[in-house]
């Protein structure tokens, strides 16, 4: 993975306007509930794009990023729902090329 400690964590400089980032072992989180749009689409796609590797990333959201399957597919990564508590909508991202 090529995203440093710090903003994988989201420790890094504007990290409220990306959602909070987080390393567990099963892969990359980012919590992107209660950013408005475009800010999760935004959020998502920058995380996807600094992973050199097939580390998968887990999304937390709020509603269904239908936006973000397209823009996914063109960069070569697919989403698949969890499931997830009442009042938020989890998604694996996994790259597929």
């Amino acid at each position: 993975m090529t995203a440093s400690s710090a903003d994988a964590r989201g420790d890094g400089a504007g990290s409220a306007l990306l959602g909070k980032r987080w390393v567990e072992t099963d892969g990359v989180h980012i919590d992107v509930r209660g950013l408005d749009p475009p800010g999760p689409l935004v959020a998502i796609l920058q995380l996807v794009e600094s992973i050199a590797d097939r580390t998968p990333v887990f999304v937390h959201h709020d509603r269904d990023p239908k936006m973000l399957f397209p823009e996914l597919a063109e960069r070569g990564w697919s989403a698949a729902p969890l499931d997830a508590p009442p009042g938020e909508v989890r998604w694996k991202l996994e790259r597929v090329e």
